[in-house]
């Protein structure tokens, strides 16, 4: 029973991403951005699809969208990449953010435009309100609350 169960679930997994690779007019578009989509940029089908994929979990694809690299598209938003660095940094940055220092931290404030004159200030109130950014669980709610903490040092 486990065997069919398990085979029903990924036929109708693999049946899900092809009809998804099948719609999309390329690889990035079937499965985002990172190092594998730029390797099999010019492929289509589910094969290369599942070698992109494999390739941008395996290399790390959130620091390429955080970062800019690996063909992520340069009209992503600020918030969608500060939240993947916070997604990806959560731990470190939680403590970062307690301890009021660290490079994870430094990045955070200067991804915010906070100017190099407030970030102190702006890492200290982000230090006092740690709790509240930190009760949440989802990197978005955490960075919309960072966006309220840093609002006054933002330009």
């Amino acid at each position: 029973m486990k065997k069919v169960l398990s085979g029903m679930a990924l036929a109708l997994s693999l049946t899900v991403f092809a009809s998804t690779g099948a719609q999309a007019g390329s690889t990035q578009q079937a499965v985002g951005c990172g190092i594998g989509t730029m390797i099999f940029d010019s492929e289509t089908g589910l094969l290369y699809s599942l070698l992109a994929m494999t390739t941008n979990t395996t290399t790390f694809q959130t620091v390429s969208m955080t970062l800019g690299l690996g063909n992520c598209p340069s009209g992503a938003s600020l918030r969608g990449r500060i939240a993947s660095f916070i997604d990806f940094n959560k731990p470190q940055l939680a403590m970062e953010v307690a301890q009021g220092k660290g490079e994870r931290l430094a990045a955070l404030v200067e991804m915010y435009g906070v100017k190099e004159s407030d970030r102190p200030a702006a890492i200290a109130a982000l230090k006092s309100n740690q709790i509240t950014i930190f009760s949440h669980q989802s990197s978005d709610a955490i960075e919309l609350e960072m966006s309220k903490t840093l609002q006054a040092y933002t330009a």
